[in-house]
């Protein structure tokens, strides 16, 4: 916890730079994901490790566009009255990944006792880990509440994505153990690089997306469709 102060100044500017670039057009979010692909591309490199890496790089790149391709449904799947700018199935993504995040490092910091995977990640615990995961499953409910959001893809959303994000994570860990680092970059203060930020949310990304896409989601109509609503 003796980190908290710089990783949560951290995580304000980085949480409300986000905000801001998915509320922005399309084209300026698309321009932020670019940036981040090259700065991604150049940690991949220093990383390099043999096949691991080559699977990390095929998770953030096709999470990248998964993150992209949400943005591009905008309100589409949401209530009636929802603002067209509204970007929700990121939301539904993006809100309860930083959750989990919050609440893993939280709980897990303060009365995590027994080790997730200690050779990968020493820090994660089961008491953080489990946190996590409901963080992420309320907090999807609730910006599915929000904006009257379809039931059935987002329940499965909802518990998929704080398991799916770990998976992510760990992945990049083991990808680190493997080079020898601790972090993959230094761009953010207490919380490294750009894979060390994004690496559980474009696995969550990807997921949301093909549960999005196979139900349906951003094609709902705006007063009921397929699916009862929250």
């Amino acid at each position: 916890m003796k980190d908290l102060p710089r990783r949560t100044l951290t995580a304000f500017i980085y949480g409300g730079a986000v905000l801001v670039g998915i509320s922005a057009p399309p084209v300026a979010f698309w321009i932020v994901l670019g940036i981040a692909g090259v700065i991604g591309l150049r940690e991949l490199l220093v990383l390099r490790a043999g096949r691991p890496s080559i699977a990390l790089a095929v998770v953030f790149f096709s999470g990248l566009a998964s993150l992209g391709a949400l943005r591009e449904f905008g309100a589409n799947g949401a209530r009636h009255g929802t603002p067209e700018w509204v970007p929700v199935s990121l939301l539904l993504v993006i809100l309860p990944t930083w959750s989990a995040d919050v609440a893993a490092y939280l709980v897990g910091s303060t009365i995590g006792r027994r080790r997730l995977a200690p050779r990968i990640s020493p820090g994660k615990t089961w008491e953080g880990t489990i946190a996590g995961f409901a963080a992420a499953a309320l907090v999807a409910v609730g910006v599915a509440m929000m904006f009257g959001l379809a039931r059935t893809p987002v329940t499965l959303i909802a518990i998929g994505l704080g398991p799916v994000g770990l998976a992510g994570d760990l992945l990049e860990s083991y990808v680190k153990r493997r080079a020898g680092v601790k972090d993959s970059g230094v761009l953010l203060p207490g919380h490294g690089g750009v894979l060390d930020r994004l690496d559980s949310l474009t696995a969550a990304a990807m997921f949301a997306l093909v549960v999005g896409v196979a139900f349906g989601l951003s094609q709902l109509g705006s007063e009921g469709g397929l699916y009862d609503r929250f």
